[in-house]
């Protein structure tokens, strides 16, 4: 049973990386649709990631519009000239694309011509309004964090979120926070929170606080009211797409946001209740929960004007469970049907399997093993294992076929199947008992 403690109220480390190197040539790691900012208004934008294919796709940009693409491989190199192609500004050099095509590494080098001023791009005013049309919802957010007044805008589209909605929610709650489909979106509403920041004068330190606020600030949208169940944990773009969401919601989005950050986050989870805990030392004052030698501070996310570290007298007390959000790993599960039909004193059964990935990492080396137990501990009256099934990606499945499993005509059984992976943890489920 584990309940807070108290210490100090946490400083936020700086994310790795925050330094910037000194040399001409540069590595980085950049997701989908990431952009690189460059010198003197040069910037290159990923447009796609395909790691079966071996390819990325890059847009180069000055002052903001597009005037090249290109494709690479693994291992090569671009030279990219500035608008009037007169002089090389800068040269990328594909490195590495990540199994879950939503990463890639990447050396660039800057020339001393990016320096040249070429003819300005004129970039004419747009005016964005919020509107609602078949195809998407635009979301217009507006909160406040020190006086300050903050709002930014997205557009979610209802394909994206009608494939959300056919996902399923029987997934660890950490599986939501760093789920790879959300990325993408996490990515632009971090850049968008850390550009906020810097435009209104903050530092990097007051970053996750600004972040917190901005979910703090959603308002509660009960799962019955939006989802029609009591208990439905979104992913966070479903959160955005819907502009709130209740405790479980808010927790898992201000948690992905924060691990986007580079901050050490948990989901606590309490009776009928969630928040985030925040990594912090001993230094720190404030309630928090030890969990393997490191301490999370209690971070409330259904309302603003809770700090970090403040913990709800409703539940000081109460038995709380720690998921740290790491960076993702494969979750087997598994559905079947069958049928059994009686020839020559045997019933033989016939199953078609399906076993689904739901986790955020490719499972590997994947093994389903099927049995029909008998009522007599430790026994089975017939089983089989299949071949190794080297790879299920992420939110994908395999459909596995057993026939001819047989038990004595006039045996109770039930139908057992598991499954596991040299990096995936066993899943199993199980029929009813079957009796003559």
């Amino acid at each position: 049973m584990t309940y807070p403690e108290e210490s100090e109220l946490p400083d936020f480390d700086e994310p790795d990386g925050a330094a910037t190197a000194q040399t001409e040539q540069y590595n980085s790691t950049l997701k989908k649709t990431g952009i690189l900012d460059l010198e003197n208004g040069y910037s290159l934008k990923v447009l796609e990631i395909d790691r079966k294919e071996d390819f990325a796709a890059f847009s180069f940009r000055k002052d903001g519009i597009e005037y090249s693409k290109r494709t690479l491989s693994t291992g090569q190199t671009y030279n990219i000239k500035e608008p009037n192609g007169d002089f090389v500004v800068y040269s990328i050099r594909l490195d590495k694309i990540y199994d879950s095509s939503f990463s890639i590494d990447v050396t660039y080098e800057i020339k001393p011509e990016i320096y040249i001023e070429t003819d300005p791009i004129t970039i004419e005013p747009v005016t964005v309004a919020v509107e609602l049309t078949e195809d998407s919802i635009t979301r217009t957010y507006e909160w406040e964090y020190d006086n300050t007044k903050f709002w930014m805008q997205n557009e979610y589209y209802k394909e994206s979120y009608e494939l959300y909605s056919e996902r399923s929610r029987s997934r660890d709650y950490d599986q939501f926070a760093n789920d790879p489909y959300d990325d993408v979106v996490i990515s632009q509403i971090t850049t968008q929170i850390e550009t906020l920041a810097a435009e209104g004068g903050y530092g990097e330190d007051e970053i996750p606080y600004i972040a917190t606020a901005f979910v703090q600030s959603l308002p509660y949208v009960s799962d019955s009211a939006s989802a029609g169940y009591d208990e439905y944990p979104r992913f966070p773009f479903e959160t955005l797409y819907h502009g709130g969401g209740d405790c479980e919601d808010s927790s898992i989005l201000l948690a992905s946001i924060l691990h986007e950050m580079g901050y050490g986050v948990a989901l606590i989870t309490l009776p009928g209740h969630m928040a985030v805990g925040v990594q912090g030392d001993e230094s720190i004052s404030g309630s928090y929960y030890n969990y393997n030698g490191i301490r999370y501070y209690y971070l409330e996310t259904t309302a603003s004007g809770w700090d970090v570290g403040v913990i709800p007298d409703i539940y000081r007390n109460a038995e709380a469970m720690i998921t740290p959000i790491g960076y993702g790993y494969p979750q087997l599960q598994i559905e079947f049907t069958g049928s059994g039909r009686h020839v020559s004193g045997y019933t033989y059964v016939d199953l078609d399997i399906e076993v689904t990935n739901v986790g955020s990492a490719t499972a590997e080396n994947v093994i389903i093993y099927t049995y029909l137990e008998s009522i007599e501990e430790g026994m089975a009256w017939d089983q089989i294992e299949s071949d190794v099934i080297a790879e299920i990606e992420a939110e994908n499945g395999v459909t596995y076929t057993v026939t001819n499993l047989k038990v004595p005509a006039g045996q109770e059984y039930r139908v057992v199947v598991m499954s596991w992976g040299s990096n995936a943890e066993q899943a199993f489920v199980y029929s009813d008992w079957v009796i003559p």
